[in-house]
């Protein structure tokens, strides 16, 4: 049983937030023996810098506050390491406009660049993982991730966040290895969590995101911080106050019979449910066998697909781009989808810079989704 511990955030003021951060981190940080003297890597959520508007990544005064924290609490060293998938590290944190005050208390800010083929346990679902190994240069690693929405995984937390430590070009090959079975892509996610195990994980939940998510969905304010010294718990307890019971990883994670169990403590939020996108259907083959040409049609019919919004799209390229079975191809400078080619990964709608590709629903699957309210309906 693990501890999740809760603050109440109104905004991102630098007091609300010193005062919020210091009741959720210090437990963690007296659970596992402080701070001072340790070199700490924070391993952020930056997909890319959008504003205040549009929270994709972390709160970049939340940053600045953690990293204070940590300065006063003794820590040596003090590192913000990640890999965003278009811009650098450096660059998100310049436009993010906190590189001089970054830069005032000492903390660098870099790229992953060290990758290296792991080592997995026998009970791992994959036996080969190549990470940024930074992380092991550190005494003490955050996993500091972004309250979500997300199109593949319903949620994007703590655990889904530690993803960014695969390079960018194996992220893609991950897509296209796993893309369509999502159980596996959630094996996955857990053989690097394993692999990587952050000392403390935090959410930024201050302002959430929901709808289109990860990359172009809308903001809700759920105004809390969550800390946690165990980010499958913290990601269970979290989850359950977004309104998802049954997030797929944390599933996963109990079949694999690690420890999700949490108690909540400080000050608890309220369960409020956000809107989540259409998800692609994770129950497809309900348990029966179905022959390979009727698994793929029912896969193309059963699945949801990504959908153009030409008005919003400025042809880019970049979808195209971040593809991983390059079955997108640009028409009179528009993205034109090959649909029988598509894993259903999503990585276009992630990046797309102007929110123009959502996830639909294809007809069939509403048409399910109507049967089997019915049908609760009458038996209830």
């Amino acid at each position: 049983m693990h501890d999740v511990y809760y603050a109440y955030a109104k905004n991102y003021d630098s007091k609300v937030l010193d005062d919020a951060l210091l009741s959720v981190f210090l437990p963690c940080v007296e659970s596992i023996g402080g701070v001072n003297g340790k070199r700490v890597m924070i391993k952020p959520n930056f997909l890319e810098w959008k504003g205040h508007d549009k929270p994709v990544c972390v709160a970049p005064e939340l940053l600045l506050s953690l990293c204070r924290l940590l300065k006063s609490l003794g820590a040596q060293q003090i590192a913000v390491i990640e890999n965003p998938a278009v811009k650098s590290a450096p660059v998100i944190v310049e436009n993010m406009g906190i590189t001089k005050e970054l830069a005032e208390l000492g903390v660098t800010v870099a790229n992953c660049a060290d990758y290296q083929l792991c080592s997995m346990a026998e009970s791992s679902a994959f036996h080969q993982l190549e990470l940024a190994q930074e992380f092991r240069n550190f005494d003490l690693v955050i996993d500091f991730a972004k309250a979500k929405t997300h199109a593949m995984m319903t949620l994007t937390l703590a655990v889904k966040n530690l993803f960014g430590l695969v390079r960018g070009s194996e992220r893609l090959g991950w897509h296209l290895a796993v893309g369509r079975d999502y159980e596996r892509f959630a094996d996955m996610l857990l053989d690097i969590y394993s692999i990587v195990k952050p000392q403390i994980s935090i959410i930024d939940a201050v302002v959430a995101m929901e709808g289109n998510g990860p990359g172009s969905g809308t903001p809700v304010n759920l105004n809390f911080i969550a800390c946690s010294t165990d980010a499958l718990a913290l990601d269970a307890s979290v989850a359950e106050k977004m309104g998802v019971d049954d997030l797929l990883i944390v599933k996963q994670a109990q079949k694999r019979a690690l420890d999700t169990a949490f108690t909540d403590c400080g000050d608890i939020p309220e369960k409020r449910a956000v809107k989540l996108p259409d998800p692609p259907q994770m129950g497809l083959e309900w348990g029966v066998y179905f022959p390979p040409k009727l698994r793929e049609f029912l896969r193309q019919k059963m699945v949801a697909k990504p959908e153009l919004d030409a008005n919003l799209c400025i042809g880019c390229g970049i979808c195209v781009k971040m593809c991983p079975p390059e079955s997108l191809k640009l028409v009179n400078g528009r993205p034109v989808f090959k649909l029988n080619e598509c894993i259903r990964c999503f990585c276009c709608q992630e990046h797309c810079p102007k929110g123009a590709i959502t996830s639909r629903k294809t007809v069939l699957m509403k048409f399910f989704d109507n049967l089997e309210k019915f049908i609760r309906k009458i038996i209830h």
